[in-house]
């Protein structure tokens, strides 16, 4: 008889316990760093704010919104920023719904445009993590415009989708598959995510808030949001969600880290998302790295590893920690674990490795050899990093709505 070889449970175990001392020496790290995204209030910011840790004093809209979910995500008290960042920014909302996306003590920075669509979910998230939906009802019309002022100043009616104003509001500087075009002519994969995701979080609030008819309308505009990217984003031809020129309607065949957002929404059905994942970002040859998801193609003609941070950061190809945490809640969706799990232990020993070397961590990496690039002592979004080997373990989601 044929004796089969049994599994080496003792190296399983090992592995096991490798995996967990490399988490738990990086979260011992990035303790001692979170006291250098907080501020206390000051001037034109009237409540204590979160920053993008080194020579920022400005709230910025999306790192604020991913610092203080991964804050409050490990101890939910500390959601008191998240809440605070959204109080900042409720305080600026004008009549006519536009919110400024960069706050300084002094007053406005117009580098961003309006807010980025985190406006509703960090309300959410932050009444969710404290357990006070409370403090929402004087603040609701004034949240509603907030997210509502896209729609009629960068939104296409006839397609049902928005638009970035331009590449610097999108926060991925130089994404190829929004830079260079016109101002408010892209009908981007990651912003119609984004705002699906808002009318979700408003839904989900006015529910609570036994506001019927807004729960309604919002759930409505959620579910009216997710076709209009299936239909006009996603190419069946390809396998894959590109941006869309508003005036040609022609899709901006790059493949680029805008594209993987609708899979971390769950936009996309299983089988659809899996033959994606298996094409795109599983691929050597597109997303998939050495080090990690890259944020462009390596088949892109113009696919670099370029040390950059003025004018622009780099979003043509390195590997960004905040992509990769991103990445890795798609890849559990749709059913890839053991890939989950490798992007979480790739990037977790890949900022530890950087902290113990430099100090600090970095804004991306070189995906093909590890190699920091720009911005040190870059303690923003990249906190997350801490809570990817026990997420991608668990499956654990912090960023859910229901």
């Amino acid at each position: 008889m044929v004796q089969r070889a049994q599994p080496d449970l003792f190296s399983q175990q090992k592995k096991e316990m490798i995996t967990e001392t490399l988490e738990e020496q990086l979260k011992k790290e990035l303790a001692c760093k979170k006291a250098f995204v907080k501020r206390p209030a000051k001037g034109f910011i009237g409540h204590d704010y979160l920053v993008p840790g080194g020579p920022y004093e400005e709230q910025w809209d999306w790192d604020g919104f991913f610092i203080g979910m991964s804050l409050a995500a490990e101890i939910s008290s500390e959601a008191i920023y998240l809440k605070n960042w959204a109080l900042n920014y409720l305080e600026k909302v004008r009549v006519d719904g536009f919110t400024p996306g960069l706050l300084t003590p002094d007053g406005i920075d117009r580098r961003l445009k309006h807010v980025k669509p985190f406006f509703a979910q960090g309300c959410y998230f932050a009444s969710r993590f404290l357990n006070d939906f409370s403090w929402l009802p004087p603040h609701w019309e004034k949240l509603k415009k907030a997210v509502e002022y896209r729609e009629s100043t960068h939104f296409d009616k006839a397609v049902g989708l928005g638009c970035w104003y331009d590449a610097m509001e999108s926060g991925a500087d130089n994404n190829l598959a929004v830079h260079g075009y016109p101002k408010g002519s892209i009908l981007a994969a990651d912003l119609n995510t984004f705002l699906y995701r808002e009318y979700l979080a408003l839904s989900f609030m006015a529910k609570l808030l036994k506001n019927g008819r807004d729960a309604g309308l919002y759930r409505r505009k959620a579910d009216k949001m997710k076709k209009a990217i299936l239909k006009y984003l996603w190419s069946e031809k390809d396998a894959i969600f590109y941006n869309r020129h508003r005036k040609t309607g022609e899709l901006i065949k790059r493949i680029t880290y805008s594209g993987i957002i609708p899979l971390w929404g769950k936009i996309a059905p299983v089988a659809q998302g899996k033959e994606m994942i298996k094409k795109y970002v599983l691929n050597p040859k597109h997303l998939w790295a050495r080090y990690g998801v890259r944020c462009l193609s390596k088949n892109d003609p113009d696919y670099n590893q370029a040390n950059i941070i003025k004018p622009y950061s780099n979003w043509q190809g390195p590997v960004w920690p905040l992509v990769n945490y991103l990445a890795m809640h798609a890849l559990l969706h749709y059913g890839f674990r053991r890939e989950a799990q490798r992007v979480a232990e790739i990037i977790s020993e890949l900022c530890l490795e950087d902290i113990k070397k430099t100090g600090g961590m970095h804004e991306n990496y070189n995906a093909d050899t590890g190699k920091p690039l720009a911005a040190p002592n870059f303690i923003s979004w990249n906190l997350l990093a801490g809570q990817m080997i026990s997420e991608a373990k668990s499956g654990n989601n912090p960023f859910r709505i229901p």
